[in-house]
């Protein structure tokens, strides 16, 4: 069994949102009979994270659990949009205090001012933010009315003059991909330039949104222009990766994340990759949770997941940028290049990803399968 993970992706009411992408993932998951229903196209629900609700409850349960059992010091926090739920900054105050890095992740459209000044202030806060392209017809995918990109983008760009380390992560598909050397460029010349992580467009209805193979030149111009705009861009061997993809139409490198990373829902069920929700490992709000989380890294799904090569279909479909992480473990990048991302950036986290590749490279690290 692992004792020691980096994170835990925590995914709250995944399928409630205030936006419909098209290409959502959760409406494409079949995890969960929810997930068949695709309410995430839907109107969104509304929450409450307080005292006594159901949120209030379950959320502190879900990642004490993952804390107790692997003494993971990153915690990231998604959905759907986790500002639709009322309090959800209660429960950020008390895990920032908890865990040495926190991640937000959000569309933006719901943060405020005030928002922005309290995670500013807990100083081990970073920021994810979804965002195509600065133009609508790259990220019409995202909204459905210019207006309403607008909005997204006035949002945005004071998320990003607001301090705060920021992370875009930008899907690439046949409407953004060729505004993405001009998205990089706007985003290069703000005041305080974020990390852009461009990504292909993912699941099971992928096709339907994916780039043409006549669009893999504007990834090549970021290429050609990564000097230019290294200031927002991941490592260039992160391009090699990614081109790889475009032009071999499916993931043909190793992944190590499940090694590092757990997925959590808060309805307590656990699934050991954040990327693809494969199988219910069993639920954390049960009395049997320890059981479930002896199952990490020994089940024959790790197998599968960890292999040299993708053997599930769902694994050659998937490149993000949670990638730089195998790509270190895989000596493609340094630790230094992997860890200009201020995800990884932490003396804490640092070293416990090294620590964690030397275990791995002894054989070690409590993974057996798929080493």
């Amino acid at each position: 069994m692992i004792d020691t993970l980096l994170g835990n992706d925590l995914v709250i009411n995944e399928d409630s949102c205030n936006l419909s992408c098209t290409y959502c993932l959760t409406g494409q998951s079949n995890l969960k009979q929810s997930h068949h229903a695709q309410l995430i196209f839907g109107p969104p629900t509304r929450d409450r994270y307080a005292e006594g609700s159901l949120l209030g409850r379950r959320l502190p349960l879900i990642a004490g659990r993952i804390d107790d059992t692997f003494r993971a010091p990153m915690l990231k926090v998604t959905g759907g949009e986790i500002f639709l739920v009322a309090g959800i900054m209660d429960y950020l105050r008390e895990q920032a205090a908890q865990h040495e890095v926190l991640i937000v992740q959000t569309n933006g459209v719901l943060v405020r001012e005030e928002h922005l000044e309290e995670l500013r202030g807990w100083k081990n806060v970073v920021l994810q933010v979804s965002l195509d392209s600065h133009l609508f017809s790259g990220n019409s995918h995202r909204v459905q009315t210019e207006s309403l990109h607008g909005k997204v983008l006035r949002r945005i760009e004071t998320i990003l003059d607001s301090g705060l380390p920021v992370e875009i992560y930008g899907v690439l598909n046949d409407r953004s991909a060729p505004e993405a050397p001009a998205f990089a460029r706007w985003l290069a010349d703000r005041e305080r330039p974020p990390t852009f992580f461009p990504f292909p467009v993912r699941g099971p209805d992928s096709e339907r949104f994916a780039m043409r193979p006549d669009q893999i030149v504007h990834i090549e111009e970021l290429v050609e222009r990564y000097d230019e705009l290294a200031a927002v861009l991941p490592p260039r061997p992160y391009f090699d990766r990614l081109l790889s993809f475009l032009r071999e139409g499916e993931r043909t490198f190793r992944c190590h994340l499940p090694r590092l990373v757990i997925s959590t829902f808060s309805d307590g069920m656990v699934t050991p990759c954040p990327n693809i929700w494969f199988s219910n490992m069993g639920n954390l709000l049960e009395d049997d949770h320890a059981e479930s989380l002896r199952r990490v890294g020994e089940t024959g799904l790790y197998t599968a997941l960890l292999a040299e090569r993708p053997r599930l279909n769902a694994c050659k479909g998937c490149f993000t940028p949670w990638d730089t992480l195998s790509m270190y473990f895989e000596d493609e990048i340094t630790l230094d290049e992997l860890c200009q991302a201020p995800t990884y950036a932490p003396p804490v986290i640092r070293e416990l990803i090294a620590e964690r590749k030397r275990l791995y490279k002894e054989g070690r690290d409590g993974v057996s399968c798929g080493g």
